[in-house]
């Protein structure tokens, strides 16, 4: 069965906007922060396969490991980092951005995400709910990959302010 999922989640980060475009420059590190990720390959300058961990439930017989492939923007001047699927890689194509928006002496972070998932092990009478329930599990991840990161942007040390030329 193919899934679709759409989320698109905001959170304030008490940081200025140079300190949280670290997340763009620390990519790796970045994307190490969502749940559910077992394995993060490189393969090629900014372009990443994703494995995830089984998603969702052994009770109802709806688990799925979702994996697939995406290549990076990352756009400094416009404060924000985009991605878009590698055809053929994996079972899901998901694209997505991470917005940066200045909030006086704070940070409002937007992440988008959007896709398919395919060949989702669903029952039959488990066909109506699972949608819903697959896009409640990732709204789960996402909020949880928000938190985490924010945690982590609060902990490391402001970015070396740049020294006027005399």
């Amino acid at each position: 069965m193919k899934v679709s999922i759409a989320i698109e989640r905001s959170i304030e980060i008490p940081a200025p906007v140079a300190k949280v475009q670290t997340l763009f420059k620390d990519l790796e590190g970045t994307i190490s922060r969502f749940p559910k990720l077992r394995k993060l390959t490189k393969l090629a300058d900014d372009t990443y396969l994703w494995e995830m961990g089984t998603i969702g439930s052994s009770i109802a017989n709806i688990a799925h490991e979702v994996s697939y492939a995406a290549k990076y923007n990352i756009d400094l001047k416009s404060n924000q980092l985009t991605w878009q699927p590698v055809p053929k890689k994996g079972n899901a194509n998901i694209e997505g951005a991470f917005k940066l928006a200045e909030r006086g002496d704070k940070t409002q972070l937007t992440f988008k995400v959007r896709g398919d998932l395919y060949d989702v092990p669903v029952p039959l009478m488990y066909r109506l709910l699972a949608p819903p329930f697959i896009q409640g599990k990732f709204t789960r991840l996402v909020d949880i990959f928000l938190e985490r990161t924010s945690e982590a942007l609060m902990q490391a040390p402001a970015p070396a302010a740049k020294r006027k030329a005399k």
